[in-house]
């Protein structure tokens, strides 16, 4: 009987202490895209033909590339994971079939790993092209475009410089990328 209360009390203490870990970020910027982004498709209309496309998969690759190149680590989310700088990108796609142009623009807001939000940035951006001829890589290069005046806006923010640099207070938890779309404070666009 002894030794199955030491058991048990041995037990209670290691998970105490496995619960009092302080979780450690995974990434310095993680990226939060709706999941409606993924599934709900758009559709650009042209005189002939129509293409329809989901946001999320054109946009993604292109958002970690560019930004890891300029803000440095950069992950998309993915569940429990956390990281100095939460990012929220809202990408929008429009295709003016009479000039032939692509408008991208990418809105982004900023979130400390612990949820507070600081910043929002819009980047646009215009591309030449042809609806008829390979319409995903065109619409990638004008969300590249967008995606780089976002990352150029982000990188002359000191405040978040300073944040991807030192990272959150120990003071704060990390809060999981996922929960971006409940947080309150979102600033508006």
């Amino acid at each position: 009987m002894k030794k199955r209360i030491l058991g048990l009390v041995t037990l209670s203490l290691i998970a105490n202490l496995a619960m009092a870990e302080e979780p450690q970020p995974t990434s310095k910027v993680v990226v939060y895209i709706s999941p409606q982004e993924y599934t709900n498709q758009i559709k650009l209309w042209h005189f002939v033909k129509d293409y329809w496309f989901a946001q999320g998969p054109l946009v993604a690759p292109v958002l970690t590339q560019t930004l890891s190149a300029k803000l440095g680590k950069t992950v998309m989310c993915d569940a429990g994971v956390t990281g100095d700088v939460l990012l929220w990108v809202r990408p929008q796609m429009f295709y003016n079939p009479h000039m032939r142009n692509f408008y991208g623009t990418i809105k982004a807001t900023v979130y400390t790993g612990a949820g507070k939000a600081i910043a929002h940035y819009t980047g646009e951006s215009r591309y030449s092209g042809d609806l008829d001829i390979l319409p995903a890589k065109t619409i990638q290069a004008t969300y590249d475009l967008a995606i780089q005046h976002v990352a150029d806006k982000i990188q002359a923010d000191p405040v978040v410089r300073q944040l991807i640099s030192e990272g959150v207070s120990s003071k704060e938890g990390y809060t999981p990328c996922a929960m971006i779309a409940l947080l309150p404070g979102r600033i508006q666009p």
